[in-house]
């Protein structure tokens, strides 16, 4: 039953490099069995394509850290050397990061507004216990709707503008639920959300229920409110499958979370099945443990292993994970994501939202006045159809 999967990942992972790159990310989350690396690194290798593949994957310092402690003496020197200056950018970066995330929390504080940390340094300390393993490039931050308006307001004080074009009361219906502000001067973007996922989804996490099993954690000297570690692992599983696996790093996430300390298996699957999150939950797993190696438990694997289905949207989203150039077309996405819709009038409805229903792409397309917004439903369809006409020609 697995069989499909492991060939589907190693026979398309770029060739040795991107399986150097996969063996590197087994390492790490093993602990110790690098037989697979020492095999990869015996191969006749392009290191320049290793470092350019690591980068799309977004696990370039958890490589480079893998590499340094199992296969420093099969490494060119100007490699190593090239290795050291990028992990040294790498630390640089998510330092200036955390520094501002620190200042936000401080200020939100202040302001008497709860927020909770999603991915980035939170998710850095928290389940990879080395700030500079994890790249982050943003900062998630999640409030609950009511807070959002003050929560925008208070980034506007702290230097920070909209990223997009469109004002603030038109992001405020947006269906994704969450607005972009970028501080010019630091360079640091945030993206506020007011739920974790978009509202089209079938797979959803209730903000209050988020905000309720959450947890006050003490890293580096910052106390965060963070996700208990059963909303992190469905969040991180619903959030790759949303992207549709793209990268490692997603899936390395997910590694990561199941390997924390706390993580209680029944409340998971429980709150799993009450937000519609199974499916996700499983094919996730079951994709992380061939792709990464991840061990579960013996009743985790069986439940796992008990739909079909689960692993038929694995093997699809290794496809998706392995494929050059990340070229997923649209028909392709969108019937991944039909597979998590059950039933012909929610699939009907969710059909109709990605189709028609008004998104900030249409608002930056086209800039039309409040009383003529209802034409974004012909916009929509009309931009996506543009989109696709050079891919299709």
């Amino acid at each position: 039953m697995r069989a499909p999967l492991a060939q589907a990942v190693y026979q398309g992972t770029e060739g040795s490099e991107g399986n150097l790159v996969v063996q590197a990310a087994r390492v790490y989350l093993a602990g110790g069995d690098d037989s697979g690396l020492q095999a990869a690194l015996a191969q006749p290798l392009h290191w320049e394509a290793i470092e350019l593949i690591a980068d799309r994957h977004a696990i370039k310092p958890l490589v480079i850290y893998v590499l340094n402690q199992y296969g420093t003496e099969k490494i060119p020197q100007e490699v190593r050397d090239r290795f050291q200056q990028q992990w040294l950018l790498a630390a640089r970066n998510n330092l200036i990061q955390m520094q501002e995330w620190r200042r936000l929390l401080q200020a939100f504080d202040a302001a008497g507004l709860p927020v909770i940390s999603l991915k980035g340094p939170s998710l850095a300390l928290q389940a990879y216990r080395n700030v500079v393993l994890r790249e982050f490039t943003d900062l998630d931050l999640l409030v609950v709707p009511e807070d959002m308006p003050a929560a925008s307001d208070l980034l506007v004080r702290e230097g920070y503008r909209l990223q997009s074009s469109a004002d603030r009361s038109t992001l405020r219906s947006s269906r994704n639920r969450q607005m972009d502000f970028i501080n010019d001067d630091r360079g640091t973007v945030i993206d506020l959300h007011w739920s974790p996922l978009h509202a089209m989804f079938p797979f959803q996490l209730p903000v209050r229920e988020l905000f309720q099993s959450a947890r006050v954690e003490h890293r580096e000297g910052i106390s965060f409110l963070t996700l208990s570690p059963e909303h992190l692992l469905l969040y991180l599983c619903a959030h790759g499958t949303k992207h549709c696996w793209l990268n490692l790093r997603d899936l390395c996430d997910v590694a990561c979370s199941v390997s924390a300390e706390g993580l209680d298996w029944e409340q998971c699957m429980a709150w799993a099945k009450s937000a519609h999150c199974g499916l996700v939950l499983k094919h996730a797993l079951l994709l992380t443990q061939q792709v990464l190696g991840l061990k579960l438990p013996p009743q985790i694997q069986q439940h796992c292993e008990e739909e079909g289905e689960a692993q038929t949207l694995a093997n699809t989203a290794a496809a998706f994970l392995f494929r050059k150039g990340n070229d997923i077309g649209y028909r392709e996405t969108l019937h991944y994501h039909l597979a998590f819709v059950k039933g012909w009038h929610a699939q009907s409805s969710f059909l109709f939202e990605r189709l028609f229903i008004p998104a900030e792409p249409d608002w930056q397309h086209v800039r039309l006045p409040q009383p003529l917004h209802f034409l974004y439903y012909l916009v929509r369809p009309v931009r996506l159809l543009l989109e696709r006409l050079p891919r299709t020609s």
